[in-house]
């Protein structure tokens, strides 16, 4: 029998192998891709990530009796059963997609409850109403909620007007006008202007209507050290290549970095003239960086000249009137 040719007997060690290899598999390298999933284990989660989404025939329903409710039109308790499901469906999916599902800040992080019972009235009872001054998310309250783990940002929040308005007044902003609850996210530039303008603004004269332009020009410039950065850390890469001397660029680059570290809790005194200090004094670094530098020269691949080109261009010729 030709050698190429295998035996029954190895195909079976091959198989035998394989399995050998599944088995290794499922007990010491699979248990480490489960601890995501054991993190998650939460009741708060469970229930809410099974609310399923709506139709569309649901959701035209829903609006239907929103309205009646607001109509102060009677309803049955199952009409109004399926907009709350919704509320918190929505909820979820918010949450499942920012930044506090990716380091497991759960419900009961911010709600209270017990995740660690799996009926609906024992892990909610722990729960205050939201309109509870003891409520951790009681509008005067979200601050504290949040500084449990933003607590820099809550150092500086508190010595601003936002801050104190809200402790003698309702309508003064927390953290949730600015990031949104559930999303969390971090306004853009270009998403600024208009919320600020809910407040400053020429007709309710709160306070100075100049704020929403000044607080865009801000964040663009901490966009702009961001930018800034990258380019400062490219050329010090190609000057290092080069064989330079990188350790005053770097020195400056580490400035530059260590503002732009403290841009989220500087954003929070809302100082913007501070801030728009701070943030020069970064560009700035970075830009000396670059300067330290000089011109780095580019590194271009060689292309072969037109005269090699030429030559096996004349010799391919002279191959084919060979062969005819």
């Amino acid at each position: 029998m030709s050698s190429k040719f295998k035996s029954p007997n190895s195909y079976v060690y091959s198989f035998r192998f394989a399995c050998l290899i599944l088995i290794v598999f499922i007990f010491l390298i699979a248990p480490a891709g489960a601890v995501h999933l054991e993190a998650f284990n939460n009741s708060c989660i469970d229930c809410h990530k099974s609310l399923s989404p709506f139709t569309d025939e649901q959701i035209r329903f829903n609006d239907i009796r929103s309205n009646h409710t607001d109509r102060n039109i009677s309803c049955s308790l199952e009409c109004h059963e399926d907009i709350i499901r919704k509320k918190a469906s929505d909820n979820f999916q918010q949450w499942s997609d920012s930044g506090h599902s990716s380091y497991f800040v759960t419900c009961d992080t911010c709600h209270g409850g017990n995740p660690d019972v799996n009926t609906e009235i024992e892990a909610h009872s722990p729960m205050k109403n939201i309109t509870d001054p003891e409520s951790p998310i009681y509008y005067k309250n979200i601050p504290e909620t949040c500084g449990k783990c933003h607590s820099t940002e809550l150092e500086h929040f508190k010595n601003t007007m936002h801050y104190q308005r809200l402790s003698a007044e309702k309508r003064a902003p927390s953290c949730v006008n600015c990031h949104q609850p559930h999303s969390f996210k971090v306004l853009k530039a270009s998403e600024i202007t208009t919320l600020c303008s809910v407040c400053h603004n020429q007709k309710d004269q709160i306070a100075s209507a100049n704020v929403p332009g000044d607080a865009k020009f801000a964040l663009e410039k901490a966009d702009e050290l961001k930018e800034d950065i990258r380019l400062a850390e490219n050329s010090i890469y190609e000057a290092k290549a080069q064989g330079k001397d990188i350790t005053s660029a770097r020195n400056d680059l580490d400035k530059a970095k260590s503002v732009l570290n403290d841009v989220p809790s500087l954003w929070h005194s809302f100082d913007l003239k501070d801030f728009d200090n701070q943030i020069q004094i970064g560009i700035d670094s970075a830009d000396r960086a670059q300067g330290k530098l000089g011109d780095i020269e580019q590194t271009v691949p060689s292309v072969p000249g037109i005269g090699i080109v030429l030559v096996m261009g004349i010799f391919t010729v002279l191959y084919l009137i060979r062969k005819r």
